[in-house]
């Protein structure tokens, strides 16, 4: 079994918002011809973000579909677009009921799939984050009620695997999945890369940066964490691999 990673797929919803402009070319054909070819049914993937153009529920469902066609078994991630995600755990959960192979979410929890607890939160813009190209795909500005926002939510979310890591018969993995880069490539510590590095994952995934904005995230390993950058062209239109048992 294995654990791949994937951010931004920027799925074009009902409002048919294409990625042509951004120099996406067929988008999503690349990406559903690698992950087609790479994921086995039974392998796991975090989608890790910026999932969908679609505002409301009503126009995500054929978005949810194509990630339903794709092999594998996936745990959602929201990204800063996901206007569509809302803010009920319960009428997210109902939304993704007809979708089999949608499995899981991280909505102020921790998910268990297979040998891996999968904890995270969307995130938002550090202050520690270096000045990064704008536009409709380039960053977030840094905003301190987000910030401790997303902190809360992180850390109920790690608290949640600790206790599903107590419940389990058998050993778990841990893996954080988050959306903006929780450390970036000057190195500085976050409000999020504190928690993040004293739970002690074995990865982290994340997405968020784009074109000349991917040089601004961190990758490799910092704190005993393994962080691995896994935006669409970050990735190269293919899914990451991050674990194998």
């Amino acid at each position: 079994m294995r654990l791949f990673g994937i951010g931004d797929t920027h799925l074009p919803s009902t409002r048919q918002k294409d990625m042509h402009r951004f120099g996406w070319s067929e988008h999503p054909l690349p990406l559903q011809r690698a992950w087609d070819e790479r994921v086995a049914p039974e392998d796991v993937v975090i989608v890790a973000g910026d999932i969908s153009w679609a505002t409301r529920a009503h126009e995500v469902m054929d978005d949810l579909a194509w990630l339903d066609a794709r092999p594998g078994r996936k745990v959602l991630v929201r990204g800063n677009h996901d206007y569509w995600w809302g803010d009920s755990a319960s009428k997210l959960r109902k939304l993704l009921e007809p979708f089999r192979t949608l499995e899981g979410f991280l909505h102020n929890n921790a998910v268990v799939m297979g040998p891996w607890v999968i904890a995270g939160s969307r995130l938002w813009t550090a202050p520690e984050a270096p000045p990064m190209p704008g536009g409709e795909m380039g960053d977030e500005a840094a905003d301190t009620g987000y910030v401790e926002r997303e902190t809360r939510r992180l850390t109920a979310s790690m608290e949640d695997a600790k206790k599903k890591e107590a419940a389990s018969p058998t050993p778990l993995v841990r893996v954080v999945a988050v959306h903006f880069p929780p450390v970036y490539a000057n190195e500085k510590s976050t409000a999020f890369s504190e928690p993040i590095e004293a739970f002690g994952p074995k990865v982290c995934v994340y997405g968020h940066l784009h074109a000349a904005g991917i040089a601004a995230g961190f990758t490799g390993e910092r704190g005993g964490v393994r962080y691995v950058l896994a935006s669409c062209d970050a990735a190269g239109f293919a899914p990451v691999l991050l674990d194998e048992v």
